[in-house]
Parts: C-alpha cells; structure tokens; sequence
C-alpha cells in the first residue's frame, strides 16, 4: 500500500480499532490477522483513495471486533453462530482482489451470455405445414385419388416399383430464429417420410416470391441444407425409389415428415404433420423389399 493510502484517516483509525480488538488474542495470531488486512488494504485500495473508496473497502471487512472475535481462543466470549459466519464471509470476500472480481464479473457475464443463446435457440418451435402440396411427378397427380373419412384425408397413386416417386408440401418457419433442414431424419422410433422406400432424398426450395405468398412452383431449384428465416416458406420435396412390397389393392401412407434441422449451433430432429396421408397402392412389380 502507498505511503498516504496507509495514513488515510480512516485506515489508520481501522487498524487501531483492530489492534485494540486484538489485544485478548495471542500474539501469533493477532499478528497474522493484521498482516492479512494491511495486504488486502494495499490491494484494494488506489494511492488517491478519497474517503468515499476508503469507507466502503472498510465496510466490505467488517468491523474490527467481529474479525478479532474470528481468532480469538476457544476461552474468549463466543458470537452466535450467525455472526461468526458473516463475519467470516465478510472477511475471506473482502481478502479477493479487485482484479479476482473482475474476472469473476466478466466469467459471469459470459455465463448468462451462453444461457441466453441457450434459450434463444432451444426453445422456438418447430416448422410447420402451411397447406401447399402435390405430387411431384406427372405419372402421379395424374392420377392421384383423394379421400376423406372420420376428417382425415388421404391421397393415395398407384405404386410405381423400381421408379422415381415423390411429393412435396409447403413448410413454414413460424418462430423468430432462422432453421436450416438438413435432411431426413432416420431412426427406428421415426416414421419413414414417403410411403414406398424407407430411403428418402430431401429438398428444400430456394427463396420464390410465389412460394412466399403460400402458392408452389414447379420450375424452382431445390438444394440442401435449405435455409428458411423467420416467417417464411419453402417448398420441401420428398423423393424416393418405390420397393416396398404391396399385394393388390393394399396400400402403404405416411401423414408426417421427420427431418433434421439445425437450429443456431444445435440439431434437432423436427417431426411435422401434414395434415394428411400420402398413400402408393399395389399391386407391386419386380424387385422389392
């Protein structure tokens, strides 16, 4: 500690209150507890320490009494066990340095930092259908069939085996966070996305002004990973080699589609309803599984 910061009125008055405090503790001690408040007061305090700095370093401590009390011998008159426990937090805060709770603030700050981020990109929901959808290839909506029983829809083409097949169906971001489709989503708790393979190639549409406003486009490109931001829609399509096996007149439909999306740093498995079935129907040809 500087010169003056040492004859500071207030500190000098502090240490005198403290070596008369210490006056019934033995030597040893009371010398050691000494040289570690001068050592915190050397640290703590600038060499133009003004009063106001000075009195709330000293406030920080805690009286001179509670901390003589800390060291005194097991015959000297006791503090309630409250007392001696604040004064011990007092004292062991108070001996960190102001350079110790500068990291600690900025450790913290980038804690809630981190926190927040967490909360920010785990908590949105997921994407959603937003009505649009069709086969995607001619051979199919051509002659597609759709059904409605009990309030559930299906729309059900021939099963084409060994033969591209597919759909697609508008997607929207209803969240305030960006969400990028990875692609499809595989697991044996997940539901396949087509109703004719098992193994799916995904699609998402780049940005379409017609897309936007809820309607479709055939002539758009598809790419992946497909970025869609928030409040906006995308086409997916959902493609796939039929080789399922279906005797006639049997059917095979899937009304969800499962999908991986990275949502800021994290990956998710997002599965959405589509508000129908899509359906192939046998009788299957040649090759299948």
């Amino acid at each position: 500690m500087s010169r003056s910061s040492l004859h500071h009125e207030l500190v000098r008055g502090y240490l005198g209150q403290l070596d008369a405090a210490l006056r019934g503790v033995p030597a040893v001690q009371a010398r050691e507890l000494r040289e570690q408040i001068t050592a915190h007061l050397d640290d703590a305090l600038p060499a133009d320490a003004d009063d106001e700095q000075v009195a709330a370093v000293l406030a920080r401590l805690g009286s001179p009494a509670e901390l003589a009390d800390e060291v005194a011998p097991a015959g000297a008159a006791p503090q309630t066990a409250h007392a001696t426990t604040r004064a011990w937090l007092r004292y062991r805060l108070a001996r960190v340095p102001r350079r110790t709770w500068s990291v600690v603030g900025i450790i913290v700050a980038l804690a809630g930092i981190a926190v927040g981020y967490l909360i920010y990109f785990l908590t949105p929901g997921s994407l959603e259908f937003d009505g649009a959808s069709g086969w995607w290839y001619p051979q199919d909506y051509n002659h597609a069939v759709s059904t409605t029983a009990g309030g559930a829809t299906q729309t059900t083409v021939p099963i084409r085996s060994g033969e591209r097949q597919g759909y697609f169906v508008g997607i929207d971001n209803p969240t305030d966070v960006t969400q990028t489709i990875l692609g499809p989503a595989y697991g044996p708790d997940l539901p396949w996305d087509s109703p004719g393979s098992a193994v799916v190639q995904i699609g998402v549409s780049v940005p379409n002004l017609n897309i936007d406003r809820g309607g479709t486009s055939r002539s758009v490109s598809f790419t992946l990973p497909g970025v869609i931001p928030p409040g906006q829609i995308r086409l997916v399509r959902v493609l796939w080699t039929s080789d399922i096996c279906l005797m006639n007149g049997a059917a095979s439909s899937i009304d969800t589609l499962a999908l991986r999306v990275r949502v800021g740093w994290f990956t998710r498995t997002e599965i959405i309803p589509l508000d129908q079935a899509w359906a192939v129907k046998g009788n299957s040809h040649g090759p299948c599984t």
